[in-house]
């Protein structure tokens, strides 16, 4: 479905929706429960339809009351294995692997769009060598499947830092399962850090206790048993970005529902944006970045590659050369992020390049818009571009804007209620 998108001021409050990565890792504990556990701001998207599925095929029942999600774990059929069709989500992917190897003796994860390119070695290397079968395959559909069977068992586990911290979040959720006691270590460098400790933070809060014996290291006692927690859900600051950065650019935005003490590394949105100039005021409707003098400057993006993209934007409009360092990643994600965003900018009238593992901005007045952009099948890119026609000196038609539905797809509402401009 294409979108044509105006220049337009925007203006209002709006209120954060659900962080989606925490809403994950809770709905995971609470499958992982035999209670019931009541998850209140829920916001329904492709991603978390996918993890409801996998919960649902381990034996747990789901099910949406208004904003809440009601979740009763339960004792999965182990007669064969389960079939989990994660979508297009990575985090669901790399989080049930270990889990379903723990409750179920394994299972079929059917993956659709580009999920079945996402590196998924890290797992391969480390199960395989202690009995797991590991198959890579495809469906009758063409989904690629990946079917991984055999007994997990408690043991030492140690893996690479400089890898998605989803493969550790996943031993984290399952190693608490196991007849004994194990240890987890993480290598430096460690990336994506904020992402682990919400992990954490998770299982502290389901009854999960672990020793901590160094940087990243833990031993995690077996027999552990989750014990439900329930509780609302925290705003996105993945998603609060889109707006903040909105802010920064003129619009006169403020976001609600935002955690001031939260582990979402992509808080670090804040601290961007006032390195780039933007002036961030907290008041009773929520937090706002204000428009300022936008000058260039380096951002490291290691711990929050999702909000590359929306802070490139800002950068591309700021006075002199900026530099997001630590986007490799983001070649792995929906689409080359890396590469998208730059072409992005540059049919927009920008000036950008990859370097590396880098992108280089030189900064321009104005973008000039007036051109088609594909959304390339990712929610981050349709944003970006969404964004980015509002301060065109014309229109931009996007391409594929239900790609929005994975991760927010009230966006284009609340953007139209803010003041955009969609046809």
């Amino acid at each position: 479905m294409d979108k044509c998108l105006m220049p337009a001021k925007l203006a209002g409050v709006m209120a954060a929706p659900a962080s989606k990565s925490e809403a994950h890792r809770r709905m995971i504990c609470a499958g992982l429960t035999m209670e019931e556990t009541r998850l209140d701001g829920f916001m329904a998207s492709a991603d978390m339809a996918a993890t409801s599925r996998c919960l649902k095929g381990l034996g747990a029942e789901v099910r949406q009351e208004g904003d809440a999600l009601i979740i009763r774990g339960g004792t999965p059929r182990k007669a064969k294995l389960p079939v989990l069709d994660c979508g297009e989500s990575g985090s669901t992917l790399r989080f049930f692997v270990p889990i379903a190897l723990c409750l179920a003796g394994g299972a079929t994860f059917r993956m659709h769009g580009l999920l079945g390119q996402r590196p998924m070695e890290v797992y391969r290397d480390l199960f395989v060598p202690r009995g797991v079968t590991w198959r890579m395959g495809v469906g009758a559909d063409c989904a690629a499947e990946l079917t991984v069977s055999g007994a997990m068992e408690a043991g030492q586990y140690v893996l690479p830092g400089n890898v998605s911290s989803q493969f550790v979040s996943g031993l984290l959720f399952a190693l608490p399962l196991l007849e004994g006691d194990s240890t987890l270590t993480v290598l430096p460098p460690v990336e994506s850090v904020g992402y682990i400790n919400m992990t954490l933070e998770a299982l502290r809060d389901s009854g999960i206790a672990m020793k901590e014996n160094g940087p990243f290291s833990w031993t995690i006692p077996g027999k552990q048993t989750y014990k439900a927690q329930s509780g609302r859900l925290s705003g996105d600051y993945s998603q609060a970005a889109v707006m903040l950065c909105a802010g920064a650019l003129g619009h006169e935005v403020s976001v609600s529902g935002l955690s001031a003490n939260t582990t979402q590394g992509d808080k670090a949105v804040l601290k961007h944006l006032a390195a780039l100039g933007a002036k961030i005021e907290e008041n009773e409707d929520g937090i706002a970045a204000k428009v300022g003098k936008l000058r260039g400057a380096v951002l490291d993006m290691h711990d929050c590659p999702d909000i590359a993209p929306i802070l490139a934007l800002v950068c591309q409009l700021a006075e002199g050369e900026s530099r997001l360092t630590g986007c490799g990643r983001l070649k792995l994600k929906e689409c080359d992020r890396l590469a998208a965003t730059v072409d992005i900018l540059n049919q927009l009238g920008g000036n950008a390049q990859v370097q590396g593992e880098d992108m280089v901005i030189h900064g321009v007045e104005k973008l000039k818009g007036g051109v088609t952009i594909d959304g390339c099948n990712d929610h981050r890119m349709v944003m970006l571009a969404a964004m980015a026609a509002t301060v065109c000196k014309e229109g931009v038609t996007v391409k594929g804007v239900e790609a929005l539905n994975k991760s927010w797809p009230e966006f284009l509402n609340v953007y139209e209620s803010l003041g955009g401009m969609v046809k």
